[in-house]
């Protein structure tokens, strides 16, 4: 992601001391944030990890500990 994308996306989180809550589009209840990465809707929280961290492996499923659907902290 280029860091013009990734700098319109920070404008969308909120950060506190546990979460980063996503302001941006969700898609419903339970409200999951949502990213447009070119032609494709993709979870915020997936894009922000693989932005921040790196690809998501196969056998790693990513967990809101806080319970925050809407938490984008990797």
């Amino acid at each position: 992601m280029s860091k013009e994308v990734m700098a319109m996306h920070w404008q969308r989180i909120q950060k506190t001391d546990s979460c980063w809550t996503w302001k941006g589009r969700t898609n419903g209840k339970p409200g999951y944030g949502l990213i447009r990465v070119g032609n494709r809707r993709r979870m915020a929280h997936r894009v922000i990890y693989e932005a921040l961290v790196g690809p998501i492996p196969d056998n790693l499923t990513l967990d809101h500990l806080c319970r925050n659907h809407l938490c984008v902290n990797p």
